[in-house]
């Protein structure tokens, strides 16, 4: 589907859990939660010990959450660059160092310091995870790996404030003395970590030509619906665990105990919807999916401020849980197929900044509501947003057909005669014009060849559609209920062959992997697509 000259790994097992590389990609995951979490039930000890206000304590999230927003990019460039083990080996130890180094700073500002060295080792943690298991794992495999990669976060993400309230109780620099996993992870990798080499290792590397790939692998309409919607989900996920706990404080008078309770619970929501996302998308394409996750989340926003007991809060909890289950792996998993392995690395670290913007307006416009109303005013704006949030995405997800099918490519760039014109050709030899190959559809359930045109810009595929013309019509062929009226559309450059999802209601699928609407994937000979899930209309093209 990527239309670089890639040396591709070889097709990993479908079961994942046999692959090494993807124990370390998980533990790697750990460790960026890790460093976020499990100091936090501890920032009050913290401010103890500093002598500092409030405000001034929050800083030791703040100023490890910078770099993030900051450099993320960076460290995509250069994985792309140097390698991915090149740059994640050392931000390991980086992290490792940094919170090693914070947990025994004797002032407040040198823990700050180290606090910032370690967020310049874990801006590059999250970004690198996502583009190794991009790099490893193809279609369904892809999804459920990333869908596993979320469930991991969701458990951690309850359980480390636990583990972190108790040894907090011991002394507060325990928090922070856990990353120095990160060494004999980085150690561990550096032994066992087989990730693909490809073109920017062997060639002379090219950096201007590697911005336009990945500009242009960005510029893509759906691909910024997908990161708009991806920052806005964040966004609300941020809004909801900061401004939660103050109104169950204000509202039901709650204990620290119960706010980490009632968090953890959208956690653990989070986790088991994520881990049956592979059968839901069996029957629910992974677009929908998101679509659903606003509409849940707009749901839950407008009813928490209603609700006149501390246990119903659970509700809502529950819901927004599996919304970010849906949403974040779905969204994960597009975009990690739709990047270049070339520039994946830079493509998804733009996709982590987008995070990080999200994860950092989402407090800051609730703190701006505040300003001018009640806490409860900040979960009715959270749901209005969140509906526009999903108007947005519909717009850019939603393609539009065109309707100029299958017109003949003129070559040479010379009008046709008009039928009143005679047009005396000299009387000399021709010669001899080499026929290009001409290209058809195998359908695999029933071996029929559809041959199609020889010049055209665009054919429709489908069944049965009265304002559109269809030149394959699939409507005689078996199974056919999975098609939509216009499911996908086939283009011919000149060159190359394209093919492109229109919404249908069921998808297309290029080896199990669904298209993004509206993005043209590039067809080889003998590749293998479908129609609708389970490969129940399939075909492979092939040019003869």
């Amino acid at each position: 589907m990527n239309n670089s000259a890639t040396k591709l790994p070889p097709r990993q097992a479908t079961n994942i859990f046999v692959d090494k590389n993807f124990y370390i990609v998980n533990f790697v995951t750990l460790m960026g939660i890790l460093g976020g979490t499990l100091y936090n039930p501890a920032l009050p000890t913290i401010q103890q010990f500093f002598k500092v206000s409030e405000a001034q304590v929050t800083l030791t999230s703040t100023i490890y959450q910078l770099p993030s927003a900051i450099i993320t990019p960076l460290f995509g460039i250069l994985a792309d660059i140097l390698g991915r083990k090149i740059v994640l080996i050392p931000s390991l130890l980086i992290f490792a160092f940094g919170g090693f180094f914070s947990s025994f700073a004797s002032t407040f500002t040198n823990h700050l310091g180290w606090r910032l060295f370690q967020g310049i080792g874990a801006a590059s943690l999250e970004p690198l995870q996502v583009t190794i298991i991009g790099d490893l794992y193809r279609g369904r495999t892809l999804g459920t790996a990333i869908a596993f990669n979320s469930v991991l976060i969701g458990i951690s993400g309850a359980l480390f404030p636990l583990i972190g309230g108790k040894i907090g109780e011991l002394d507060w620099r325990y928090t922070f003395l856990p990353a120095v996993i990160a060494i004999p992870l980085a150690i561990w990798s550096f032994i066992a970590l087989r990730v693909p080499k490809h073109r920017n290792h062997s060639e002379k590397f090219e950096f201007k030509a590697y911005l336009k790939s990945t500009t242009n692998s960005i510029n893509k309409r759906p691909v910024i619906g997908l990161l708009f919607g991806t920052m806005s989900l964040f966004l609300l996920q941020t809004l909801c665990l900061t401004y939660i706990p103050l109104l169950a404080a204000e509202k039901f008078q709650t204990s620290a105990g119960l706010n980490g309770a009632i968090l953890a619970s959208m956690s653990i929501s989070l986790a088991l919807v994520a881990s049956q996302l592979g059968r839901i998308v069996q029957h629910i394409s992974e677009i929908k999916l998101i679509k659903l996750s606003f509409l849940l989340f707009a749901i839950a926003l407008l009813i928490i401020p209603f609700l006149p007991n501390v246990w119903l809060l659970f509700i809502p909890m529950f819901l927004i849980g599996a919304a970010q289950g849906l949403a974040l792996p779905s969204s994960q998993a597009l975009l990690a197929g739709l990047a270049d392995q070339e520039s994946r690395g830079g493509f998804m670290a733009v996709n982590m900044t987008v995070v990080s913007w999200g994860q950092t307006f989402g407090p800051f416009l609730g703190s701006i509501v505040l300003l001018f109303s009640g806490i409860q005013s900040v979960f009715y704006i959270s749901a209005i947003f969140s509906l526009i949030s999903f108007a947005i995405f519909n717009y850019f997800l939603t393609t539009k057909v065109l309707n100029f099918t299958a017109k003949t490519i003129h070559m040479g760039g010379m009008a046709a005669p008009s039928s009143s014109q005679v047009i005396q050709l000299p009387d000399i030899p021709s010669p001899t014009i080499l026929q290009q190959p001409v290209a058809q559809l195998l359908h695999i359930q029933t071996r029929r060849i559809i041959e199609l045109p020889e010049h055209f810009e665009i054919i429709n595929i489908g069944k049965s559609s009265t304002n559109i013309p269809l030149e394959v019509n699939l409507a005689n062929l078996p199974d056919t209920e999975v098609v939509s009226r216009i499911h996908a559309q086939i283009r011919f450059d000149g060159e190359e062959y394209y093919i492109q999802d229109m919404g249908s209601a069921n998808g297309t699928y290029i080896n199990q992997y669904p298209l993004v609407p509206g993005i043209w994937y590039k067809l080889k000979s003998g590749l293998g697509f479908s129609l609708g899930r389970r490969s129940k209309v399939s075909f492979i093209f092939e040019l003869v």
